[in-house]
């Protein structure tokens, strides 16, 4: 008998182990926070097989209520309904479309009578059609000579003309639109200084060198620097409603991070979320330090200041904050991913990890539906039912895996659902303000583009050269969401009269 109560608890302890890798193994960018680069092909082929069990699958929603992206407000199966190709209802197209003055009329004869084909020259007739093409002039150098004339005065004093605004000297230099082409190719984060010089020579004629790109980096950031901008930046973000912050591992070389200061390198970003929550023109700042630490966040000089909603994901180093805020929003990208991954466990015993996320999943449908319809009135009998869902779920979370065994500490299960109760006001917040989104999609597309540049282009050398990418994007992506181009706002730049983001009243 007690051969067999050993093997009975070698059998369990297996069975949790095995439970265990099979959730390491099926963990992929659907129900974790890693990146979709890193999904092998069982992940992919496991949506590409969920996309076609959904066009053969339907489910009802409970009480008749639609959830985002056709989920089912309840049920035990989540269905995720086939979107066509193209545009979505509501979505804002960006076609061309003719404009009343062209910039320039060219009329088009036809070569002869299409009946009998005599000469039509001469002969009588009018516009039988129009069509307006919009394209760019041909891509080469011109060379401008200033000569600078000295003139004599009566008196005897002899006066010569200053520089024109954009010329640096001689006896020959590039100008400011090459100064602003190359500054806006290098200020991408997919291309390197040598891509951008290529890319100079090949597209647009001009043979830059790599150092005249590196220079004209240098000049923008002095500029931006000495007019203020960065700082001007802050306090117009310090004065907003609502933000979204995130922050992303930055590539730097392994000189680079062997700096005492500099052990892991991250690259933040805080921005307004007026975009995702009815329109309004995006203030966007970017920042990086060598470390992950609430000292590092703080030495930002944004958030230890804000008292506004702080939209995030669960990082520890954004809790300090949280006492000082008038609330905070739980990403719930990320729960929802969470709860997808503790579901995968055990289908069975984890469905109340499929409830909630149901029960999440129509809420966020009832305000982005709102939103589009211009309503400020919630359904309150709605969401009041879908929250009840929520913490009825997450009761029965806590209970099933209160004793559950787990190989290592307490079940995923029991820690999600503890943490999910903890901090409901968070994860529901967006259900009581319009101008709180329930996801921080923004921030993380914001620094999309640092990721990628990990990938395309390699690293940045030093600490300083990605701060300084960081306040030339940061610039560059304000200006733009408010309407300013990028090559016009960098020629401002270097001007000495830059786009300044717009402070509170």
């Amino acid at each position: 008998m007690a051969l067999v109560a050993e093997q009975a608890v070698l059998i369990g302890a297996l069975r949790v182990e095995l439970e265990a890798l099979r959730r390491q193994a099926g963990r992929d960018s659907s129900n974790s926070s890693q990146s979709p680069s890193t999904d092998g092909p069982g992940a992919r082929a496991r949506v590409k097989a969920a996309r076609q069990s959904a066009d053969q699958q339907t489910e009802p929603a409970v009480e008749g209520q639609p959830t985002a992206g056709g989920l089912a407000a309840g049920g035990s199966g989540r269905v995720r309904a086939r979107r066509k190709q193209g545009g979505q209802p509501g979505h804002r197209g960006s076609g061309l479309v003719p404009v009343a003055t062209p910039d320039r009329r060219e009329p088009v004869e036809p070569a002869c009578c299409g009946g009998c084909g005599a000469g039509l020259a001469g002969a009588p007739g009018t516009v039988g059609s129009r069509v307006q093409v919009f394209d760019l002039p041909t891509f080469s150098l011109a060379v401008t000579e200033y000569q600078m004339m000295r003139r004599v005065c009566d008196c005897g004093h002899a006066t010569a003309a200053d520089l024109p605004a954009g010329v640096r000297g001689g006896p020959a230099c590039y100008g400011p639109n090459v100064t602003a082409a190359a500054t806006l190719l290098a200020s991408q984060d997919v291309l390197s200084i040598e891509r951008t010089a290529d890319l100079m020579s090949t597209l647009l004629g001009a043979e830059v060198s790599t150092g005249f790109v590196s220079c004209c980096l240098t000049r923008m950031d002095e500029a931006l620097t000495t007019a203020g901008f960065e700082p001007a930046l802050k306090t117009a973000l310090v004065a907003q409603q609502v933000l979204g912050t995130d922050e992303t591992p930055a590539p730097l070389t392994d000189t680079a991070t062997r700096e005492p200061d500099c052990p892991n390198p991250h690259v933040y970003t805080v921005r307004t979320m007026d975009a995702y929550t009815g329109g309004g023109a995006d203030l966007v700042w970017y920042g990086a330090a060598g470390d992950r630490t609430m000292a590092s966040i703080s030495a930002f000089g944004i958030l230890d200041g804000y008292r506004g909603v702080l939209v995030r994901d669960d990082y520890g180093g954004y809790v300090h904050y949280d006492d000082d805020l008038a609330g905070v929003q739980q990403c719930l990208a990320h729960v929802l991913r969470y709860l997808d991954d503790a579901h995968t466990i055990d289908t069975d015993v984890q469905a109340w990890a499929r409830q909630v996320a149901d029960a999440l999943r129509a809420a966020i449908h009832e305000i982005n539906t709102a939103r589009a319809e211009g309503r400020t009135d919630l359904d309150t009998e709605l969401l009041g039912r879908l929250r009840r869902r929520y913490d009825n779920g997450v009761n029965v979370g806590i209970s099933t895996n209160l004793s559950r065994p787990w190989h290592k500490g307490n079940h995923p299960g029991l820690q999600l659902a503890r943490r999910l109760k903890r901090k409901a006001e968070q994860v529901w917040l967006f259900t009581t303000r319009l101008d709180v989104p329930a996801t921080n999609n923004g921030s993380e597309s914001a620094i999309r583009g640092f990721k990628l540049a990990a990938k395309v282009q390699g690293c940045w050398r030093t600490l300083a050269t990605l701060q300084r990418h960081c306040r030339i994007r940061s610039y560059l992506v304000s200006a733009r969401n408010h309407g300013r181009r990028p090559v016009d706002a960098i020629r401002d730049a270097l001007s000495a009269k830059p786009w300044m983001p717009p402070q509170a009243a």
